[in-house]
């Protein structure tokens, strides 16, 4: 039984993360796109994260498939990834209210874009990573699952590894020096400390 409803609270998170999601997607489309980085290498990169972000989840919720790989967390801990995934979707509709139509899902820079150096981003350079490293993990957590855990960690690593400096670079580039005095204020992932 219990399993079920951990099941139902990650099918329940996906689709809240897609409707947050939604009307950013179609705001960013309106955009015109004046610089972008291989567009069809960071589509690839976008759709292997989607696989352990979005499709393995789905199909542990919908299938058995993966039920050797079980934790068997006790429930108390799979509570906790719960009360994670809901502070998680608050943050992540926060971001995108933040970024407003400056948000892309891939690597460009949009007509009018801004450098966003308010709110969450007065600390962290790139708090949409930090949410969807925070996602993953709870979305793991949450199934008791390490294939899907480690699946969704491995996949979004693979996204965030290989675009995080490109997009500073590109960062750089397009907003110059007072990116750079940005840089120098925050951190990547987490706040600086010091």
């Amino acid at each position: 039984m219990e399993s079920y409803i951990f099941k139902t609270v990650i099918f329940v998170s996906l689709i809240i993360y897609g409707l947050i999601r939604m009307p950013f997607m179609k705001k960013c489309k309106l955009k015109q796109n004046i610089k972008s980085e291989n567009l069809s290498y960071e589509k690839f990169k976008v759709f292997i994260a989607w696989l352990g972000m979005v499709l393995v989840p789905m199909i542990f919720v919908f299938s058995n498939v993966f039920v050797k790989f079980d934790m068997n967390l006790p429930v108390y801990i799979r509570i906790l990834g719960v009360m994670g995934l809901i502070a998680d979707a608050i943050f992540f509709y926060y971001i995108h209210k933040e970024l407003s139509d400056n948000w892309s899902p891939v690597l460009e820079i949009k007509a009018e874009q801004k450098l966003i150096k308010t709110g969450v981003y007065k600390y962290i350079r790139h708090p949409m990573y930090t949410q969807c490293w925070l996602w993953v993990f709870c979305t793991g957590i949450v199934a008791s699952n390490w294939f899907v855990l480690v699946f969704g960690l491995v996949t979004w690593g693979f996204l965030y590894f290989t675009r995080v400096f490109n997009e500073e670079k590109m960062m750089l580039g397009e907003f110059g020096t007072e990116y750079s005095d940005y840089m120098k204020q925050t951190g990547r992932v987490f706040p600086k400390i010091f």
